[in-house]
């Protein structure tokens, strides 16, 4: 391999090409010479990344380019016709089989892929620009399998593989709801959570996992990583064939592929490369960045710590006055302020080809930043670590302002992967990446697989849910606690598996001690009065909730906020009560309206009906057995989940209809409370005006498309 000099040397040759350039065929000639020395290594593949992105400089010679790509593997980037017939068989493998020829993969990703279709499972770490997802979807070509599940971190990507996927809706039903009935041959698209509640769950015969490096983390989320190993172990105990993706791993537990029978495959393939540039920022950041951007070309995504952070950016766009759009987007605007608040940030933003995307945002709004950003509607997207979980975008240029998730600096692993959203495979071969903190320090990430290790920190309610087979004997020491006491059985500490068994079995003894009067407020159903909700809000701040999160600190706040929900489930009603003036008023429509979000998507949407569920459980074995009668919470619990709305809305907010749009539509339609049969209605629905905006309908249709 060329010397580290000469390579950066070439490329900075390649950098300064232009139309009167006279060196192009020694350019050619030198990154030949760097290729026949050593095709596999990574800065031959990046050197000619860089030409292809200079391709249009070398008409003349796109014969050598072809035969240069083809040599670092980079066979999607050839031109199949320019192949003589030694070369043309050899293509073949790069292929998928059953395919109608469009789709050609790359070196590692053949490599992959025959893997796959030899029955093996395989645990693959690569670069974000890698093209995992293109392997599933060939997989699902084949037409082997006759139940698969796909498993992926977030609600946001249900929707995104969903309607990649629907595609295959006339080989496979599309399942993305626990309350859909399973047909003769599903794709399961869910997150981890999701999946354990799936009581009827068929025998899965090839599952994937998106994004597992999130399987170890117990350090960062310590309930969704034991929900991860949890869906993992119940699949693999199927027995069926799996696939893993991630980025930037370097090492899973030792002996795990034996165990598993798998294979672990990690690769640094990059089909874009990654240019990195510090911004001296100096005294004034915000300077810096507005300087930044306002010189940058082509879609741009700027990476903040939090949605306030990303707010406060958006301020400072909205003043610079780019002039970024002219592309009709008022409409939208206008309908998102008419339906939150006219002062809204994010309405203001968008008006002017500026989005945001972080975790308080209604999913629909998200997925719609997502769709305008890649389809050029908008120029910059503003947002938090929500983005880099997996969601598609064609950023050139990738903005780190701040090196922080929250108030905890990111690792190496998480700037990798922030930095690897800058650019796309045959939209950008460079992607352009612009840093304002010096990064972390290298290291080697490491995977750990908790349910594997069972080591001293894998949390009870994991390890509970093994089998005893499966169980290191220090596990089973640990478990004898719970097996042992009597005040509840192992089942149904089994079946609450989001709380800490000792957290269920203080609760079943606190019950007892409760006064006669408090059980009698215990013992309601449907839907409670203020005190009954308060009691039980009571007992799941005390026995389950850590901290307080999304501006709920006590069981008071707790239970005056979802009786405010259950009164008033409009948003925009909400908002405007947040404004009255009050000791606790917010002080402006963007911290009103985040305050709603916030607390519709961590405490309503998520937290609260799964803690009341372990609660309503617990109840109804301690009070039946002792008094011989309890409560029942089912009723409730679900419609604070779906934020008393048809369950059938939430489940089209989370193809792209807001709520709003979804409740319209209902009046015209009157959308049954199944799911399936909802989806049936909306399918066979004919836009007609009904009262419907140009921006509605246009959404109406989109999703009904990918239905």
């Amino acid at each position: 391999m060329a010397s580290n000099m000469n390579v950066s040397e070439t490329i900075a040759s390649i950098k300064n090409l232009n139309d009167e350039s006279t060196e192009k065929f020694n350019l050619l000639k030198k990154v030949s010479d760097a290729v026949n020395s050593d095709s596999n290594h990574p800065s031959s593949r990046e050197l000619v990344l860089r030409l292809l992105d200079k391709r249009h400089y070398f008409n003349e010679y796109v014969d050598i380019l072809d035969s240069l790509a083809r040599e670092v593997g980079l066979m999607p980037y050839v031109d199949e016709s320019r192949l003589g017939l030694k070369d043309s068989v050899a293509y073949e493998f790069f292929k998928p089989l059953n395919d109608d020829g469009e789709i050609v993969f790359h070196r590692a990703q053949a490599e992959v892929y025959h893997k796959l279709i030899a029955g093996q499972s395989v645990i693959l770490s690569a670069p974000t620009s890698f093209g995992k997802s293109k392997l599933v979807d060939s997989i699902i070509e084949l037409n082997r399998y006759k139940n698969i599940a796909i498993i992926v971190p977030t609600i946001a990507l249900i929707d995104e593989t969903r309607r990649r996927l629907s595609r295959f809706s006339g080989l496979y039903k599309l399942i993305t709801q626990v309350s859909q009935e399973p047909s003769n041959r599903n794709i399961f698209i869910l997150t981890a959570e999701r999946l354990i509640a799936f009581d009827d769950l068929p025998n899965i015969d090839f599952f994937v996992i998106d994004e597992f490096y999130k399987i170890g983390a117990l350090d960062r989320d310590e309930e969704r990583t034991v929900a991860l190993n949890q869906a993992f172990y119940k699949l693999h105990k199927m027995g069926g064939q799996f696939y893993l993706l991630g980025p930037n791993i370097q090492h899973i537990p030792d002996n795990l592929d034996r165990d598993l029978k798998c294979v672990f495959y990690n690769t640094q393939f990059s089909t874009v490369v990654s240019e990195v540039e510090f911004i001296q920022a100096e005294d004034n950041e915000y300077e810096a960045l507005l300087n930044l951007v306002s010189r940058l070309e082509g879609q741009t995504l700027v990476y903040c710590r939090s949605p306030k952070r990303v707010n406060d950016v958006a301020e400072q766009l909205l003043a610079l006055d780019l002039n970024l759009t002219d592309s009709g987007l008022e409409d939208a605007s206008d309908w998102i302020g008419n339906h939150f608040h006219e002062n809204w940030i994010f309405p203001k933003t968008l008006k002017e080809g500026i989005a945001l995307h972080h975790g308080r945002l209604p999913r629909a709004l998200s997925q719609l930043s997502i769709k305008l950003f890649n389809e050029n509607k908008v120029k910059i997207l503003v947002c938090t670590s929500t983005l880099i979980e997996g969601v598609n975008t064609s950023a050139k240029n990738i903005v780190i302002f701040d090196h922080k998730i929250g108030t905890k600096k990111y690792d190496y692993f998480t700037f990798n992967n922030i930095k690897g959203r800058g650019g796309r495979m045959f939209k950008h071969f460079i992607g352009h990446v612009y840093i304002f903190n010096a990064p972390p320090q290298e290291e080697l990430p490491y995977v750990d697989f908790p349910f594997y290790s069972q080591g001293d920190e894998v949390p009870d309610s994991l390890l509970i849910q093994l089998d005893e087979t499966d169980l290191k004997e220090s596990s089973k020491s640990r478990l004898n606690e719970y097996f042992q006491q009597s005040d509840i059985p192992v089942e149904l500490i089994k079946q609450n598996s989001n709380v800490h068994p000792r957290d269920q079995v203080a609760l079943s003894q606190s019950l007892l001690a409760l006064s006669k009067q408090e059980i009698g407020l215990m013992l309601w159903t449907g839907m409670p009065k203020y005190n009954e909700l308060e009691i039980c809000c009571k007992l799941i701040w005390e026995h389950f909730v850590s901290n307080g999160k999304a501006g709920i600190f006590t069981y008071k706040q707790l239970t005056w906020k979802l009786f405010s929900l259950f009164q008033q489930p409009d948003i925009k009603g909400r908002v405007q009560d947040e404004l009255e003036p009050g000791e606790y008023s917010a002080k402006d429509p963007n911290e009103a309206v985040e305050r709603i979000l916030d607390f519709d998507r961590n405490w309503a949407s998520y937290t609260f009906p799964r803690l009341l569920m372990v609660l309503d459980s617990i109840q109804r074995y301690v009070l039946n057995s002792y008094y011989g009668k309890c409560g029942d919470y089912s009723v409730f619990a679900t419609n604070v989940e779906t934020l008393f709305r048809k369950p059938s809305l939430i489940a089209f907010e989370e193809f792209g209809l807001p709520l709003q749009i979804g409740e319209k539509l209902d009046s015209v339609i009157n959308f049954s409370t199944d799911i399936d049969l909802a989806i049936s209605q909306l399918k066979g629905y004919q836009v007609q005006d009904d009262g419907f905006t140009d921006f509605e309908k246009s959404l109406i249709i989109d999703v009904r498309n990918h239905l």
